[in-house]
């Protein structure tokens, strides 16, 4: 059981990056492959950077460019190949097998994500949003889509201007919260369970806030990036 109550690791508070750090965040991909892959399954093709040839690098900016556009079926493939790109990589592991999960069944694809980006931006709490896109044991409603890509598709699709309260939960921030969360389980988290993470991190931002004294108010995705940079000691 997450405890949201923990006070905040002085290792994490001294690492914060601030805002604009974390929006510049960016992840080296190969367009190329991208391309060829999502043409070669019919599915709704590619635009914008991603769609240009050779290797690039997606920043979390770019990836929010993706979801402050309008909220339709076309434009929520666009913010699911944004958001896998970047957090796949270059190597973009097992890219076939989750292209092939939402050729599978497009339609239905473009439903779920197009009901979470809206439940998203209507402020839903964060285990309804969750629940757009898992199942009430933590199993992805889309395949090849488990919980770890799903929050990353959430976090994007608040849209840049919004405070952050969905935030990414994959295996390493998990394993790296020992401190709210020992012995956390590394996948399959159930609704409820990423509610309580967004809590904490909202509860640390909030208390890293306090400790500048006001000098600047701490973003909870602040905190998702140092977690995720964390080295055990």
């Amino acid at each position: 059981m997450i405890d949201a109550d923990v006070l905040l690791p002085d290792d994490l508070f001294s690492a914060l990056p601030g805002a604009d750090a974390v929006q510049a965040h960016a992840i080296p991909v190969n367009a190329d492959r991208w391309s060829k892959a999502i043409a070669n399954r019919g599915l709704p093709s590619l635009q914008g950077k991603l769609a240009e040839p050779g290797h690039t690098t997606i920043s979390r900016a770019e990836v929010f460019d993706q979801a402050d556009r309008e909220v339709t079926t076309e434009n929520a493939f666009q913010l699911l190949y944004y958001s896998l790109a970047w957090g796949l990589g270059i190597r973009a592991p097992r890219l076939h097998a989750r292209l092939n999960a939402l050729a599978a069944d497009p339609d239905r694809a473009g439903e779920l994500l197009l009901k979470a980006w809206e439940t998203a931006r209507a402020g839903a709490p964060a285990a309804e949003v969750y629940s757009a896109l898992a199942t009430d044991r933590g199993s992805g409603r889309i395949r090849q889509l488990g919980p770890a890509f799903a929050t990353k598709f959430l976090y994007f699709a608040q849209g840049a201007a919004a405070e952050p309260r969905l935030l990414i939960l994959d295996a390493v921030v998990a394993g790296n919260l020992a401190e709210a969360w020992p012995g956390a389980a590394t996948w399959g988290w159930y609704p409820q369970t990423y509610g309580r993470y967004c809590d904490l991190m909202a509860n640390w931002a909030g208390q890293a806030t306090e400790r500048l004294n006001g000098a600047r108010k701490v973003r909870a995705d602040e905190i998702e990036l140092v977690l995720f940079r964390r080295r055990p000691e």
